[in-house]
């Protein structure tokens, strides 16, 4: 009894922990400003730093995203649009919630306020779950982040208890009231009879669907809500960190060729995949070359050119001493007339990709150059000129491509990707994910324990990837998908 109770324990710690990890960004008044430039503005920073303890004082752990905007700062990220900008920086620590915040700083003749509005939004799909705005009481004091922790204090309970309820699945139409719902405040701030008649300083104003009771009615849309997938959370977790150890996670979702379809759940698994290199695998996030939409500049800085490996990867590894783990989920495309398969990199013409993309070959000819202790290759794309979102080369007919490399045969390398050169990559649209990424993390989480013994080996991952990946992908689809997985099958990798 007590072996069954220690795991459902730590089952529901983690996914405590989940529940209560939160991120607070400014919200933007301006869709064209750059997100970084508010982070400089002095009244949200003090906001940001108020709403933030608020939150560690009600037991949530806060991910800092003003010291992230800063290494993204530092990268020379912050020229990304917001549209780009934003889900970076929200995925960074694979959280269930984030929250934005508006605050405004008001002077009456009864002395100053601070009125605060936040929004809670899934994170996973961006949906918002609850929103509520608060003021202060008036009162004559320069301390502007005391007011915001006044204000945040009294809304946060009854926000996040309605985020966490969040929207009803069904899409269907129901009624809300005309005016605002109110609900009563609980703080023990005492009413002021000579407050100004404008300022409402005791009121909190949640906006929810739970709580409709006017018969005065209007009709509103409400749309289903997505849940994370399950592999989002409840991520295996190490104590031992891999110091030397380098990763490279990129996900490329938004192609700038018009004629190129997204890949819907690219920067999600990227996003994920660097939660399993950090928890799981022991990476420290320092060490993590992460990016989401990558030019072939990204790809030749990171892996090098053709004759030259000597790009980021390179100067990041210690020789004979770091293990090396590449994730890559985009697309893939053959050059027709030489069989040779490519990544396609955000800002290619897949027509042309044998001058624009980045070829196979070669991240395999630079990679033998690298002094690596170990390496593991994950590619979540196929190499057919296909993928869900449509063709990406019209009027052709897949190729077999082969490579060679002793990379791909090396004692000490792991090589999976998602499927045969002439197939196409699934994704798993129930769960957010690549289909191949999906059940990659999934054997991750201990699915692929077939013997329960407390570790994973090549072998174990690789075939449950194989079977499920290969089943779900003919149930799905009605096509064959194979990914093809190589090293010593009882090399031990969890």
């Amino acid at each position: 009894m007590k072996k069954l109770l220690l795991p459902l324990f730590l089952l529901f710690c983690l996914q405590s922990f989940a529940q209560q990890s939160i991120m607070v960004i400014p919200k933007l008044e301006n869709r064209r400003v750059n997100l970084c430039n508010a982070y400089e503005e002095y009244y949200k920073k003090i906001a940001l730093k108020a709403i933030n303890q608020v939150y560690e004082e009600q037991g949530y752990t806060v991910i800092d995203s003003y010291e992230i905007i800063k290494k993204f700062s530092k990268q020379g990220r912050c020229y990304s649009k917001t549209d780009k900008l934003k889900p970076s920086l929200v995925n960074q620590a694979g959280l269930r919630y984030f929250t934005e915040f508006e605050v405004e700083f008001n002077d009456t003749d009864k002395g100053s306020y601070v009125s605060l509005t936040a929004y809670v939004y899934q994170n996973s799909t961006f949906r918002l779950l609850a929103s509520a705005s608060q003021t202060s009481t008036p009162e004559f004091t320069a301390d502007k982040e005391k007011q915001v922790r006044e204000a945040f204090s009294a809304l946060c309970g009854p926000l996040m208890i309605n985020a966490k309820n969040g929207l009803p699945k069904p899409k269907t139409k129901k009624t809300a009231p005309s005016k605002p719902v109110y609900a009563s405040n609980k703080s023990t701030y005492n009413n002021s009879s000579n407050q100004s008649s404008t300022v409402k300083p005791k009121t909190v104003k949640v906006e929810t669907v739970q709580e409709i009771k006017s018969d005065d009615k209007i009709e509103v849309e409400i749309e289903e809500t997505i849940l994370a997938s399950d592999v989002d959370i409840n991520i295996p977790t190490t104590r031992k960190i891999n110091n030397d150890a380098i990763a490279v996670i990129i996900g490329n979702k938004n192609y700038r060729n018009s004629d190129v379809p997204e890949v819907s759940y690219a920067h999600n698994d990227a996003a994920i995949m660097k939660q399993y290199i950090m928890k799981t695998y022991g990476y420290r996030e320092g060490n993590i070359i992460y990016i989401e939409d990558a030019t072939q500049a990204d790809f030749n800085a990171i892996f090098g050119i053709k004759g030259n490996p000597k790009g980021k990867l390179y100067n990041y590894v210690k020789p004979n001493a770091s293990d090396v783990f590449i994730y890559y989920s985009g697309h893939g495309a053959p050059n027709v007339e030489s069989q040779e398969g490519y990544f396609v990199p955000v800002d290619t013409d897949p027509s042309l990709i044998q001058f624009n993309g980045y070829a196979v070959s070669t991240l395999y000819e630079n990679l033998e150059a690298i002094p690596f202790k170990s390496i593991t290759v994950v590619m979540d794309a196929c190499f057919s000129g296909s993928s869900d979102g449509g063709m990406l080369l019209k009027s052709i007919s897949p190729v077999f491509i082969k490579t060679k490399n002793k990379v791909l045969t090396g004692d000490n390398s792991v090589i999976m990707t998602a499927s045969a050169s002439e197939q196409v990559a699934s994704w798993y649209n129930e769960k957010k994910h690549g289909l191949f990424t999906y059940f990659y993390l999934k054997g991750l989480q201990g699915a692929a324990d077939k013997n329960s013994n407390g570790q994973i080996t090549i072998d174990e991952l690789g075939n449950y990837i194989k079977e499920n990946v290969q089943y779900m992908a003919r149930r799905l689809n009605n096509r064959e998908q194979t990914p093809q997985i190589t090293g010593q099958s009882g090399k031990r990798i969890k």
